[in-house]
């Protein structure tokens, strides 16, 4: 607590003064505008015979302010940052300490209220996307994404999706992934007026167009697609009140190493959501799932694999390195900057740009994996540069040595 030395006086004078008197906590409370309590805690100073700097009052958030401060430059809201130093740092406060600790940096957010809408079993399900996401890795860089959220109107299943393109093709592939990991489809789906689907939104007065390729996805899925109408994000609002949980992932920002680490962090998050109780149900969603499965439709996802290739992208580093799975690969510094495309070929992969095959890899345990020809280029345009070509293929090796051996 801060030191008030004229309660702490007061107290005094009344205990050595006037002895005979009992302190009225209550009416110094009002006099000195403050809790009784606070008074109370003076009291037991004075009749310890301690002084105020003999006492040191540790709080809660003591050994974590770095930590808050710094994660809240992220915009990620209280309860993001609260679980994120739960889960991460061992933090045994309360969340109403974390709340008012930030409060008091003049950060926290407002809070937007949405209406919820409820429905029947296997009934409705909705979309949302948070696009244009950007974390910074533990080196510095920059990495874009995407977040498709799906929610089960019913149960309030979620299923998270980091993307790093949010087109049609990655729309129907993000819904066959949801399709698989709820165990069925949806009769309806309600989406936000998305360019990718809808070629004209929906507004009060006009229903929407929806582009006639996703059209037949949708039929050959068995669901009805259907989009809320445009500036009305009320009508969207179970997606609108989950999308916040979101938020928990802007933490995390600066702690990644590649993208699969966000990829990895979604993955959990969205099983910590399902597995906690809902505030709104107040059960758990996938307890409730197993009551919502049998309304679901029953689709045969393998005819699916038609709408979209087995391929991701991936933006090449200033190192020269992709991340894949976990781990870093090299490939030519003239790609530096560009978006490569990676096909999954069961023990390797195969890295391609516009159509061009640049190289296959095959997967390594390794965190960080170089091709000698690579690293010795990358090695002509770095700070090495300076030294004749023998310099530099020496230090090269070397290197090459000392990561073989991590």
């Amino acid at each position: 607590m801060n030191f008030r030395k004229d309660i702490y006086e007061r107290v005094k004078y009344i205990m050595k003064e006037q002895s005979e008197m009992k302190v009225n906590c209550s009416k110094l409370g009002r006099q000195f505008n403050c809790d009784r309590r606070t008074v109370s805690r003076y009291v037991e100073l004075v009749k310890n015979g301690e002084k105020p700097s003999q006492r040191v009052y540790q709080k809660k958030t003591d050994g974590f302010e770095h930590i808050i401060e710094e994660k809240v430059k992220t915009t990620a809201p209280a309860i993001a940052i609260y679980h994120y130093l739960v889960k991460e740092h061992g933090y045994t406060g309360s969340y109403s300490t974390i709340k008012r600790y930030i409060h008091n940096l003049n950060i926290e957010k407002q809070k937007d209220a949405v209406i919820r809408f409820e429905t029947d079993p296997g009934v409705q399900a909705q979309v949302d996307w948070k696009e244009s996401l950007k974390f910074k890795t533990k080196d510095g860089e920059t990495i874009k994404f995407n977040v498709f959220l799906l929610i089960l109107g019913f149960s309030r299943t979620k299923f998270l999706m980091v993307t790093e393109t949010r087109d049609l093709q990655q729309v129907e592939f993000s819904l066959a992934c949801a399709f698989k990991y709820l165990g069925g489809v949806p009769h309806e789906i309600l989406f936000d007026n998305m360019r990718s689907i809808i070629d004209k939104a929906r507004t009060q007065y006009s229903e929407p167009v929806f582009n006639e390729n996703f059209k037949v996805f949708a039929e050959d899925c068995g669901f009805v697609p259907k989009a809320c109408v445009a500036y009305r994000p009320e009508t969207k609002g179970k997606v609108e009140v989950t999308a916040k949980l979101m938020n928990r992932l802007k933490v995390y920002s600066g702690d990644i190493t590649c993208f699969d680490d966000i990829r990895r962090i979604a993955a959990d998050l969205n099983y910590e959501i399902n597995s906690s109780v809902c505030q709104a149900t107040g059960k758990k969603p996938f307890d409730l799932l197993e009551l919502e499965k049998p309304f679901l439709i029953q689709t045969n996802l393998d005819i699916l694999t038609g709408y979209f290739e087995d391929t991701v992208k991936r933006k090449v580093s200033s190192e020269s390195m992709i991340s894949y799975e976990g781990k870093k690969y090299s490939v030519p510094p003239e790609y530096i900057g560009k978006k490569v495309n990676i096909s999954d070929t069961g023990s390797g992969f195969d890295i391609t740009f516009n159509d061009h095959f640049i190289r296959h890899w095959e997967k390594s345990d390794k965190m960080m994996n170089f091709n000698h020809f690579d690293y010795l280029e990358i090695a002509r345009r770095s700070s090495l540069k300076h030294l004749d070509e023998d310099e530099i293929k020496l230090i090269a090796e070397r290197n090459l040595e000392i990561y073989d051996k991590l």
